[in-house]
């Protein structure tokens, strides 16, 4: 199987509206909060989220998202509760135009800087992974974190499917990782 992009196969893609100025892939995803998610082709994000794989990628005003079900699951678009997972990961209920105009009120230096931070916003990951990989972070760059993380996955985590010559695996239960 391959990474699906948008213009490929435009049938196994769901869409959510938000606009840029709520959700910037290219800002939030490679902003460091998360170590799993890579361009796999131009404007093309590819990642695990709720172990399924996903691929997203975003118009001006859309959020488009494809699912990889793996070998046991079908084929298709992805379904309103699996979207919904997608819409909580970058909680996408809170309104950052509104956050960003409080923020500017009371902060000059926001103000500021707002406009080139646009869609910037802070995801909702699972705790686990999010503290396993803050453990990872002390004193490293962005790119070591993530192949410390991937290696754990790869080491303990499920195996969830592979993508051209990518193999994606969900992050280890604590169980797993305390050798239960």
């Amino acid at each position: 199987m391959r990474h699906r992009t948008l213009a490929s196969v435009p049938a196994l893609w769901a869409s959510i509206p938000c606009p840029l100025s709520e959700l910037r892939l290219d800002l939030v995803l490679a902003s460091g909060q998360s170590f799993r998610w890579r361009e796999q082709s131009p404007a093309h994000w590819s990642g695990v989220l709720v172990d399924q794989v996903w691929t997203l990628t975003q118009t001006e005003e859309q959020l488009y998202c494809t699912v990889y079900r793996g070998e046991k699951g079908w084929v298709g678009r992805p379904t309103p509760e699996e979207l919904k997972a997608v819409h909580q990961y970058f909680q996408l209920d809170v309104s950052l135009a509104q956050l960003y105009h409080h923020w500017s009120s009371v902060d000059s230096h926001f103000q500021e800087v707002a406009q080139k931070f646009q869609g910037v916003r802070l995801l909702q990951q699972d705790p686990i992974e999010c503290l396993f990989s803050f453990i990872c972070s002390s004193n490293n760059n962005i790119a070591r974190i993530t192949g410390m993380v991937e290696r754990l996955c790869q080491a303990f985590g499920p195996r969830l499917i592979q993508l051209d010559d990518i193999t994606y695996h969900g992050f280890p239960s604590l169980e797993v990782l305390a050798g239960e």
